[in-house]
């Protein structure tokens, strides 16, 4: 339900001298944290196994590079990075999978000098379906998902979505301590850019910003070479907030179909007893009458098709 993510509370004793940018650093009180001026997360250009799903069956998933049209793609996705950040610093994670590497080597073809490091990060990886992958089956097994749901659904020898939470939620903890390196954020007008896939993106974003797994169900994939932008706010536009946060643009909100409502302090303190409530709400308003009856469930999430 949060479209912004408050610091981490050993954060939150802001430097005396600083703006909203700048809290003293946990590890090293003598230096402070600078935040990053934007968290730009990209998915990658179209691979061959989007163009066809049957590249899975000889080529293993992290070894499927991107297709004709996934290189221009990625050219063009570089260009848009570039007019967004200008001339400001970069630094780079990338998952380690073929196609997510090649994307990244395009906009490093533009933007190296500019850029103050690449890091290839495993936690980014696209959900694990199994080994060689048999088209029939991954295609049965995605539309069981549909009707069991994204987020816990396991493939069988793979990953379910929750997996996929757990090693964003590490990654994020990762992240915040990197933040103390000014190898990596150089000064307050660094950009980190992240280029991963689609339904990570969206399971990272999950736990960034703290939306439920009803919002993730409902959510979208972005289309290929896409990104959506998380910007630091500064305190004056924060209502009754003392601490630093990231927050999703509208547009990002947009093109994944999260929710676009933000909470203020009060709301925060509630979510957790009022999360129940408004399921109930909504599926009573959509003509569902319980939540103990598993067909119900089928027909609240299979509503409409979701994202892959």
């Amino acid at each position: 339900m949060r479209t912004f993510r408050s610091l981490p509370s050993r954060f939150r004793q802001q430097s005396s001298n600083a703006a909203l940018r700048h809290y003293n650093s946990p590890s090293n009180p003598s230096r402070t944290i600078v935040f990053p001026k934007r968290i730009i997360i990209c998915r990658h250009g179209e691979s061959k196994g989007n163009v066809s799903d049957s590249a899975y069956v000889t080529t293993p998933d992290w070894l499927i590079p991107l297709s004709p049209k996934g290189v221009l793609q990625s050219t063009a996705l570089a260009h848009n990075i570039k007019r967004i950040v200008g001339d400001e610093s970069l630094y780079f994670y990338t998952s380690p999978y073929l196609r997510t590497k090649q994307t990244t080597n395009e906009m490093l073809n533009l933007m190296k000098p500019q850029t103050l490091g690449v890091r290839e990060e495993p936690r980014l990886t696209e959900q694990q379906f199994g080994n060689f992958q048999n088209v029939v089956d991954v295609r049965e097994q995605k539309s069981e998902r549909i009707k069991y749901g994204r987020f816990y659904y396991r493939f069988p020898l793979g990953e379910s979505g929750l997996d996929v939470y757990n090693r964003a939620s590490s990654f994020i903890n990762t992240l915040y301590r990197d933040f103390e390196d000014e190898d990596i954020v150089k000064d307050e007008n660094t950009n980190i850019v992240i280029v991963c896939h689609g339904l990570t993106m969206r399971l990272l974003l999950l736990r960034f910003f703290h939306f439920t797994v009803t919002d993730f169900e409902r959510s979208e994939n972005i289309d290929n070479a896409k990104y959506v932008i998380m910007e630091r706010l500064e305190q004056k536009k924060i209502k009754r907030k003392k601490r630093g946060v990231f927050q999703l643009n509208e547009n990002s909100l947009k093109l994944l179909k999260f929710p676009p409502n933000k909470l203020d302090e009060d709301q925060e303190a509630q979510v957790s007893q009022k999360g129940v409530n408004e399921l109930m709400k909504e599926m009573r308003r959509a003509g569902l009458s319980s939540l103990s009856d598993p067909a119900e469930h089928i027909k609240y999430w299979t509503k409409k098709p979701f994202g892959l």
